[in-house]
């Protein structure tokens, strides 16, 4: 072998040695940082669990309560992450769950959730708890401290609220909340996260039925109006720190209500803008466009969270075609666009489709009450029949027999 040759294969063992051992002191160098900057890991978790990938926020913040197990704004973290896999699993991680009229939750969600979740939650929001007492133990102005015991309360008040749906307990937890963050805002008026759980107290009190607004004032739980309320959860959303992303997400809610969709949807393009792996960002949009009756936006903003489920750009891939397609169904049909919603339950029901027995049912009944409309009877009964053989809920199943034995009619 010539020395050239030698030279050079002696020369890429040394480089390669070279890049290995510079990659291996790259990660530890970032695993150092990680260990020294707890910031930096509690930041990758909030970015996770806004983009909806839950395991990777879990991770991060059971990571943080390991190192600091005596900060509560950890284990409220880890709290919040639990709390809104649960709501997600639940399918009730939408705006149109949120619509604050009769009861929490759609058609579509469930209210099942395991006895080892809840237990879960509840020790790691009592953790929280007990860690903010222990601080305020040695110093009962802790804004910090206050701030988080305040914090949890509110997780257990939008826990109840909406996986539960118990929302007399709710509105104890909520008053709760609301009480510690006012100890915080008198201690130091220019914390403005302590505003959003007052400001969410108040503009619920605010919209509440009369005569409920009166039990209720009855027994001592009262808030200060809804426009007070708005206001304070914009304080939040424009001066916060650690609150700032929920009280915008709470103000896709309450301006919706208030039918201000255009502030909405400013909103909901600045939060997908910052986490773009949101897909439920992108899925309110088109909630939006649908409340201002501007159809053929709401229909091409579901098209175009189809291509990016087929491409899996974002993780688009986590959401099922079949949701989609269903909402693009009671597009079509606020549209009376019956062919064209005729075909779409049709996609639904497809037996590759992803979509669950609910989404099925309801589809199979839509397509029979279609049918029925054009008079072309034995076909709907086809229809009808088959949601019997699905595993759906009882309401549908009631539903398609009452059309079975007598005909629908529009």
């Amino acid at each position: 072998m010539d020395t050239v040759s030698m030279i050079g294969r002696a020369g890429r063992r040394s480089l390669l040695k070279t890049v290995f051992v510079a990659a291996v002191v790259s990660v530890m160098l970032v695993q150092t940082a990680i260990a020294v900057d707890p910031e930096t890991v509690y930041r990758h978790g909030v970015d996770s669990l806004y983009n909806l990938d839950f395991g990777i926020a879990e991770s991060d913040f059971k990571n943080l309560t390991t190192e600091h197990p005596e900060n509560p704004l950890y284990w409220n973290s880890l709290a919040s992450a639990i709390w809104l896999k649960i709501l997600y699993d639940q399918q009730k991680l939408n705006i149109e769950s949120f619509s604050l009229k009769d009861a929490f939750g759609t058609s579509q969600s469930k209210d099942e959730v395991s006895a080892a979740e809840e237990k879960r939650l509840n020790e790691t929001i009592d953790t929280a708890i007990s860690k903010s007492d222990a601080l305020l133990k040695k110093n009962p102005k802790d804004v910090r401290a206050l701030y988080a015991k305040g914090a949890a309360y509110a997780t257990l008040a939008t826990y109840h609220a909406t996986v539960k749906r118990e929302y007399w307990k709710a509105r104890g937890e909520a008053a709760s909340a609301r009480d510690y963050h006012k100890q915080v805002l008198k201690i130091d008026p220019n914390y403005y996260d302590a505003e959003m759980s007052i400001g969410a107290y108040n503009y619920v009190m605010g919209i509440l039925p009369f005569m409920f607004k009166v039990a209720v004032g009855i027994l001592g739980m009262t808030g200060d109006g809804k426009e007070i309320g708005i206001r304070q959860i914009e304080d939040t959303a424009r001066l916060g720190t650690q609150q700032a992303t929920d009280a915008k997400m709470m103000l896709l809610i309450v301006y919706n209500r208030e039918g201000r969709h255009e502030d909405a949807l400013k909103i909901v393009d600045e939060l997908h803008t910052k986490y773009p792996r949101n897909f439920q960002f992108e899925m309110t949009r088109a909630q939006i466009q649908r409340r201002m009756g501007k159809y053929d936006l709401a229909l091409q903003t579901y098209h175009e969270i189809l291509k990016k489920i087929t491409l899996k750009i974002n993780g688009y891939d986590r959401l099922r075609s079949a949701k989609v397609y269903y909402e693009i169904a009671k597009t079509q049909t606020e549209q009376k666009q019956f062919g064209a919603v005729f075909d779409t339950y049709g996609k639904i029901i497809d037996p590759k489709s992803d979509a669950t027995p609910d989404e099925r049912a309801d589809s199979q009944i839509w397509m029979g009450m279609i049918l029925d409309s054009q008079k072309m009877r034995p076909a709907a009964l086809e229809h009808y029949n088959a949601v019997a053989k699905l595993n759906c809920s009882p309401i549908y199943k009631e539903k398609a027999n009452a059309y079975i034995k007598r005909a629908y009619q529009p």
